[in-house]
């Protein structure tokens, strides 16, 4: 991706994630405020009900009929202003009225025995949260003429999950913003990674120019002189070793800029890039290549895809310092997907290292900045769509890498 397009995107995103934490945080006060006040007023409401049927009772004359009045008051006054489970019952507990219960209003008596059951247990569950209240009459020696049994209401109902929902709303809250923060964060990564990539390639540009062109003074002279035989290998050796460092600054290019993609027999990249280690491997080290793939295509850039498969040699020669052994490479297909593993016989690692291996800057070497395997991660995961990942590692004994690539 363009560098100036990718630092466009982070700084929006920013601007976003700074947005979004503003209102957010302002929406959610708020609503708290709201929600609130809106709560309160309810209770103040149904706190009301109960006080004021309590002092109508006991400003009742004593010749009056108190469950009549009780039943009549209850079905005028009460029924029609709450919205939760409610009781009356007489001096002996035995319900004669009740709202809100999934229970047809009859005498008790009358009732089907499952549907004394259901209130009954709801009234053993009042009792549980001690929300009974008895009606004393104060002019009849306190005397108990009744009991009002009730339920949670709606607003208690949603006071009592308010703590789990506001909890649940502002996980989500923060996660999100985490999420864009994190966002962020690789964005800026990538953004220090072309930047990094370009300059590298750049850096390389200008004194190759000139070391190439020296190079053809160089050839013309010693033509000149007649001597061009007596230094060929030299000056062979001279650009084999120039072509390379093109290619180096070639491939940083590639990092940073927008990629073109062709389909390519997976099998032969690696075993150019084979070849060109043959050459220079230690007499101890065998490099095998084990092709169960056939000509199966992969759509890739042929010079980063080698790159890689360089890198990762490396470090299985790395691994292998002063050791002698074989490293073998196995590519076979599985579910629509190339996999190959690098095996080496080197040092191997522990499990808490898996990871940390493909950090920037992570090595065991004293030379080098350590971004061979991260730049291998870059270019499988991030610019192929693939999976990179060490498969299995034992200390002393080796390790596999495992590469996934979707298939053509």
């Amino acid at each position: 991706m363009n560098s100036g397009i990718l630092q466009k995107k982070t700084k929006n995103r920013s601007r976003f994630i700074k947005i979004y934490f503003l209102i957010g945080s302002i929406i959610m006060i708020v609503s708290f405020i709201f929600y609130t006040n809106y709560v309160i007023k309810n209770i103040k409401k149904e706190i009301e009900i109960v006080p004021d049927l309590y002092s109508k009772f006991i400003s009742l004359p004593q010749d009056v009929n108190l469950e009549h009045y009780l039943f009549q008051y209850f079905m005028d006054e009460i029924i029609p202003k709450v919205d939760y489970p409610i009781i009356l019952t007489d001096s002996l507990k035995t319900p004669f009225s009740w709202q809100n219960i999934d229970v047809p209003q009859l005498e008790f008596e009358k009732l089907e025995k499952y549907q004394k059951i259901i209130i009954q247990k709801m009234m053993r569950k009042m009792v549980a949260h001690k929300s009974v209240i008895p009606l004393i009459h104060s002019k009849k020696n306190n005397q108990i003429y009744g009991y009002i049994y009730y339920g949670d209401s709606a607003i208690v109902v949603r006071l009592k999950q308010l703590p789990y929902v506001g909890m649940g709303l502002i996980f989500i809250f923060i996660f999100w913003g985490f999420y864009g923060m994190i966002s962020i964060k690789k964005d800026e990564q990538n953004i220090i990674w072309v930047g990094l990539a370009k300059e590298t390639a750049h850096q390389f540009g200008t004194p190759l120019s000139s070391l190439s062109g020296w190079l053809n003074i160089l050839l013309t002279k010693l033509e000149k002189l007649g001597i061009h035989d007596d230094f060929e290998e030299t000056l062979n050796y001279m650009n084999y070793d120039l072509n390379k460092l093109n290619k180096i600054a070639s491939r940083f290019g590639k990092v940073g800029s927008t990629i073109k993609f062709q389909n390519v027999i997976l099998a032969d990249i690696i075993t150019e890039t084979i070849a060109d280690f043959r050459r220079k491997l230690p007499e101890k080290i065998e490099l095998h290549f084990q092709n169960n793939i056939d000509n199966k295509m992969v759509n890739l850039d042929p010079d980063l895809m080698k790159w890689t498969f360089e890198n990762l040699i490396k470090n299985a020669l790395d691994a292998m310092q002063n050791r002698d052994g074989n490293i073998k490479i196995e590519t076979f297909s599985q579910k629509n997907k190339i996999i190959i593993h690098i095996k080496d016989e080197g040092t191997g690692m522990t499990k808490s290292m898996f990871k940390e291996i493909f950090q920037p800057g992570a090595t065991s070497k004293k030379r080098g900045w350590g971004l061979g395997l991260s730049l291998a991660k870059r270019i499988i995961q991030k610019y192929h769509h693939g999976n990179i990942r060490v498969l299995k590692s034992e200390v002393e004994i080796g390790t596999t890498f495992e590469i996934s690539l979707p298939e053509v």
